[in-house]
C-alpha cells in the first residue's frame, strides 16, 4: 500500500517540480567537476546511447545509506520507497522516499535526472584480463571483462511541507554500474576493498521556513565529502567527537559489535 500511495503522489510532485527553478549547490558542482575530470574516465558522452536502461534498480538494490546534515555532521537517514522511470522522458525518474533526522521522519517526493554517463578505463584490470585470457582462467576472464561506467544525475527531493522541519534536498548523484550481456548491474565488483562506495549524493537541504541551507550528503558504505566524520580505514567509522550527533548506536553496533545495538540499527523507521 505504501508504494501505491507514493506512486499517486509522484504525478503531483512532477507538476510541482516543473514550477521550481532549482539550482545545483556549489559543492555539488565541485563533486560533478572532480568526477568528470578523473583520468580513468572516458571523454565520450554515452547518455543518449544508454538511456534505454532502467537505472532505478541501481538505487533501490542496496539502500544501506549513511548520511549527514549540517556542519556538525548530524546523522541523516534516507530511504527510497519507490523509483519509477518517466515513460515520456526516460532520462528522468520519479522518486518517493522518507528522511529522518533524530526522531523527525518526513516523506519526500521528487525527481532524479540523468546528465552524464561515462565509461571507466582501468588499465590494471585490462592487464589482468589479458593475463586471464592467456592462462584461460574462465573465472578471472568473467570478472575482468565487465564494462564499468559512472552515471551522474541531478536530484531534487521535496519533503512534505505539511510536516515538521521540512525542506528540499538537491544536488548531484553518482552511481557506479557495469554492463554484462546487455544488462546493467549495481557495481559491487570491488565491495571487499576498503575504499568501496556507491550511490554518492552531494548537495544541500534548504528549509521551507527559513530558506537557509545546510550541507547534506549521503551514500552507500561511505559518505562523500564527510570531513573528519569518517575515520575508518577498512569501513565507515564515525569520529567519537560526533557520537552525540546520532552516531552512538551505529558505533556500538558496527565498531564495537554490540548485538543489541545492531538490532536497533535494523529497526524499520520508515
Amino acid at each position: 500500500m505504501k508504494s501505491i500511495k507514493c506512486i499517486k503522489y509522484l504525478v503531483i510532485v512532477s507538476i510541482w517540480f516543473s514550477t521550481v527553478c532549482a539550482q545545483v549547490p556549489s559543492e555539488s558542482q565541485k563533486f560533478l567537476s572532480e568526477t568528470l575530470s578523473q583520468t580513468n574516465l572516458g571523454k565520450e558522452e554515452l547518455l543518449s546511447k544508454y538511456t534505454s536502461f532502467d537505472y532505478s534498480i541501481l538505487w533501490t538494490k542496496k539502500n544501506n545509506i549513511l548520511g549527514f546534515i549540517g556542519d556538525n555532521y548530524q546523522r541523516l537517514y534516507v530511504k527510497y520507497l519507490a523509483i519509477i522511470r518517466n515513460v515520456e522522458n526516460p532520462s528522468k525518474y520519479y522518486v518517493c522516499g522518507k528522511s529522518r533526522v533524530k526522531s523527525n521522519v518526513c516523506q519526500f517526493l521528487g525527481e532524479i535526472e540523468l546528465i552524464h554517463i561515462r565509461r571507466i578505463h582501468d588499465s590494471e584490470k585490462q592487464q589482468l584480463y589479458k593475463e586471464a585470457k592467456r592462462q584461460n582462467d574462465e573465472e578471472a576472464i568473467k570478472r575482468f571483462s565487465k564494462q564499468e561506467y559512472i552515471l551522474l544525475a541531478e536530484y531534487h527531493f521535496f519533503e512534505d511541507p505539511n510536516q515538521k522541519g521540512t525542506g528540499i534536498f538537491e544536488g548531484i548523484l553518482r552511481t557506479n554500474f557495469f554492463i554484462d550481456n546487455n544488462e546493467i548491474f549495481y557495481n559491487d565488483l570491488e565491495i571487499e576493498s576498503d575504499s568501496f562506495f556507491n550511490n554518492q549524493c552531494v548537495g544541500t537541504w534548504t528549509s521551507y521556513l527559513s530558506n537557509s541551507s545546510k550541507r547534506c550528503n549521503w551514500g552507500e558504505f561511505r559518505i562523500p565529502y564527510s570531513g573528519d566524520l569518517d575515520i575508518g580505514a577498512g569501513e565507515f567509522s564515525p569520529n567519537t567527537k560526533y557520537l552525540d550527533k546520532g552516531w552512538s548506536i551505529y558505533n556500538k553496533a558496527f565498531i564495537q559489535n554490540d548485538t543489541n545495538a545492531q538490532k536497533e540499527e535494523e529497526l524499520v523507521w520508515w
